[in-house]
């Protein structure tokens, strides 16, 4: 009896393990996490997108919301939600815990409806600026068509278009990486140059009384060589709470403060170019 505990214990460890190893290598991916929310949609996409979601599509990683992934021409971005972040664990919906399952579904519709409408915000009012093409968020009519996808694990998924939740953008490079560069190199003049492309993008978000929740600017920004885009869409949000003026400015502070605090630390010769920018803005 206890040779069998033993190896019936081994046999449950063993596949915990190669559960996790299988999750590591595809960076926690899987079809089930992006399964789109149960309401319908009527989303009209341009010809650009509709042949760009033809394409097959790599992953080249995740944030807290989203699995991305490149297409094959380099041009496009696929981002799925993370949709199971919304959704009560079965655990939770089985024990006798009634006041914490309730605490627990309001706080994943909440955080639903904020993310949801960001993506909306994102689509309606900042298309240009966020550089996206198509976003589809819940359930529609479709035709049978498929998104093709290749995980990191080098697997290959077809998921329904009608019933996958996903956001197209066009691919730009991370800002970052072109403005820590330029420093490096010395080029004061092309770091104030994204420094100003960057500012240029928050105020135009700013002066439509769209606020960012999140204050990491240093990989949620592409920068195409002349504009600056906000490639993160997840954290927008307005405030019936605040002035037009209160709102332009409280929006453009908390997602400058960042950047200056960076700046303090990494590049203060660049401080007083962004200060008196600043001044000109506020």
């Amino acid at each position: 009896m206890i040779k069998k505990l033993a190896i019936l214990s081994l046999l449950v460890l063993l596949s915990m393990l190669v559960g996790k190893g299988i999750y590591f290598i595809k960076d926690g991916f899987s079809a089930r996490r992006i399964q789109s929310l149960d309401y319908f949609v009527v989303e009209d996409w341009d010809e650009e997108a509709s042949r760009a979601l033809e394409q097959t599509y790599h992953y080249i990683g995740r944030g807290r919301q989203c699995f991305a992934f490149a297409s094959d021409d380099g041009k496009y971005v696929l981002k799925f939600p993370r949709t199971d972040i919304f959704k009560t664990p079965f655990w939770v919906r089985a024990l006798p815990v009634p006041s914490y399952r309730k605490e627990l579904v309001a706080n994943h519709k909440k955080r639903e409806e904020f993310i949801l409408n960001s993506f909306r915000i994102s689509f309606s009012e900042l298309k240009k600026e966020t550089s996206l093409l198509a976003v589809h968020l819940g359930q529609s009519l479709g035709k049978g068509k498929k998104l093709r996808i290749v995980d990191a694990s080098g697997s290959k998924h077809l998921l329904p278009l009608e019933k996958t939740s996903f956001v197209l953008q066009y691919k730009q490079p991370i800002l970052m990486k072109t403005f820590t560069s330029a420093l490096q190199n010395g080029s004061v003049k092309e770091a104030e140059k994204i420094l100003d492309a960057l500012l240029d993008a928050i105020v135009t978000r700013a002066k439509k009384g769209i606020l960012n929740r999140d204050r990491s600017f240093l990989r949620n920004y592409g920068f195409d060589g002349t504009h600056a885009y906000q490639i993160d869409i997840g954290s927008f949000f307005r405030s019936k709470d605040l002035s037009p003026k209160a709102a332009y400015d409280k929006s453009v502070r908390d997602s400058t403060d960042p950047v200056r605090e960076w700046l303090a630390d990494n590049a203060p010769s660049m401080l007083p170019y962004l200060d008196s920018r600043l001044k000109e803005l506020l």
